[in-house]
């Protein structure tokens, strides 16, 4: 719950962000609803993309990369590609797909549209947030640390037993592992 909070906090930072995250649109503008249409068609197919990709990318991720490639690449005639960049592009389309969507449904909920009770709409909305739910949930970047990792004994490390407060002692490795998983975090959530 917690990334899929931090995730609509950066997604909604980066939109406000861009240079035109403000519309122009003159007060005269007459929305035709008859084209309302073409964006419910669209808000589907990214829709499926975003589930389709999603589920690629839980596919990819159940396996170690030394089962499948040898020198944790794949591909050949030019198109060579290391594993790790093959998983981040996938992980980055869905992001990017899953903002396509976000601002797709934004546009179907404008009032002047006029379709504010149409059940069109409101199911495809509904289908957008299961994926994106989905998204959240099962290709948001997790903590690759495990509690053994910042636990440790009290004797690695004596200097941590002036902290009275301190409940997890950790070692000087433990701490840099946990560093470089807070700094790595942060550069994630800042791109």
């Amino acid at each position: 719950m917690k990334d899929r909070k931090r995730l609509t906090e950066n997604r909604l930072r980066m939109a406000t962000s861009t240079s035109n995250s403000r519309r122009e649109i003159p007060e005269d503008y007459e929305y035709n609803p008859k084209k309302i249409k073409h964006l419910k068609h669209i808000l589907h197919n990214v829709s499926v993309a975003v589930g389709t990709l999603t589920s690629a990318f839980n596919e990819f991720s159940r396996f170690k990369g030394p089962d499948i490639s040898p020198d944790g690449r794949l591909g050949g005639s030019g198109y060579v590609l290391p594993l790790k960049d093959i998983k981040q592009s996938i992980q980055n389309s869905v992001y990017g797909l899953s903002d396509v969507a976000d601002c797709l449904a934004d546009e179907l909920t404008n009032p002047r549209w006029g379709v504010k009770d149409d059940k069109e709409v409101k199911q495809l909305l509904k289908e957008k947030d299961d994926v994106v739910e989905k998204v959240d949930d099962e290709v948001a970047p997790k903590d690759d640390i495990s509690p053994e990792d910042v636990t440790g004994n009290p004797e690695d490390n004596e200097e941590d037993a002036d902290i009275p407060d301190m409940e997890v002692k950790m070692s000087n490795t433990k701490k840099n592992v946990l560093a470089s998983a807070v700094r790595q975090s942060l550069l994630n959530f800042f791109r």
